[in-house]
């Protein structure tokens, strides 16, 4: 018994010797870091990005090498998601970024927020366009968000709306190539949520956070079967059938005002 641990203590001893000197031969020599950017400010943003990247692993351990430290770096720039972290050759990592895309700037008493087209907070600023294309971002107004910079938003409504968002986005080629404004009218009381579309018709989603896909799914495709004109004007009504069960879509031609 005694000899049989005496192989098994030495065979741990060498296995961690040689893992201690092949540790020591493979340090990080080189970050190479791949970016997705839709921005010129971004490209900026990258750049630094780099040098803390290369500063937080350059002489580490490559093969005790993790993702953690990308990610504290990652974090500092909340426009930026690690999208893949891998090791490329023995001593050189690549890590692989993307720029999130800004959709809607949230009117508050201290400028506007801007978020990604899932909820992310983006910035907190005093003008609302795009700082990709310099166009506007979808104006939300009537809104209480909560959340700081790099947070998924919350507030009464927004978890509605980053759903319908979602489904319209499926079947729309994105949504902010199609909504202008949203407007928020006591979603606290079971009010509603209007979204102003780009040629004039308005879709009003009341009491959103009841049967939110369904409904999505209802205005979008009530939205996409109106004829070029039927888009000019008047609103689209989306609410719950009479027993509460199932979605419910009315096109009326005159607008709400």
């Amino acid at each position: 018994m005694k000899k049989v641990l005496v192989i098994i203590l030495t065979a741990l001893m060498f296995c961690a010797t040689v893992f201690i000197g092949v540790a020591n031969v493979y340090r990080v020599s080189g970050v190479t870091l791949d970016v997705n950017t839709v921005s010129d400010v971004a490209k900026e943003e990258a750049k630094r990005m780099q040098e803390e990247l290369s500063e937080a692993y350059l002489g580490e351990s490559t093969l005790l090498a993790t993702d953690t430290l990308a990610r504290a770096v990652v974090e500092k720039y909340p426009y930026f998601r690690l999208t893949k972290f891998e090791k490329q050759n023995p001593d050189v990592l690549r890590v692989e970024v993307t720029e999130d895309v800004e959709s809607f700037a949230v009117e508050t008493e201290h400028g506007y927020m801007i978020l990604s087209q899932t909820g992310t907070v983006l910035d907190i600023r005093a003008e609302s366009k795009n700082r990709a294309d310099g166009e506007e971002n979808i104006i939300v107004v009537g809104a209480h968000p909560v959340g700081e910079i790099g947070d998924t938003v919350s507030g009464a409504g927004f978890e509605a709306l980053l759903k319908m968002c979602g489904v319209m986005s499926d079947s729309l080629n994105g949504v902010r190539s199609n909504v202008e404004r949203i407007v928020f009218k006591n979603v606290e009381e079971d009010g509603y949520i209007s979204l102003q579309m780009r040629e004039g018709v308005k879709i009003n989603i009341v009491r959103p956070h009841v049967l939110t896909e369904a409904k999505a799914q209802a205005f979008t495709e009530a939205y996409l079967s109106l004829e070029d004109e039927q888009r000019l004007t008047g609103f689209i009504h989306a609410t719950e059938n009479g027993d509460g069960t199932d979605a419910f879509v009315k096109y009326e031609p005159n607008s709400l005002s």
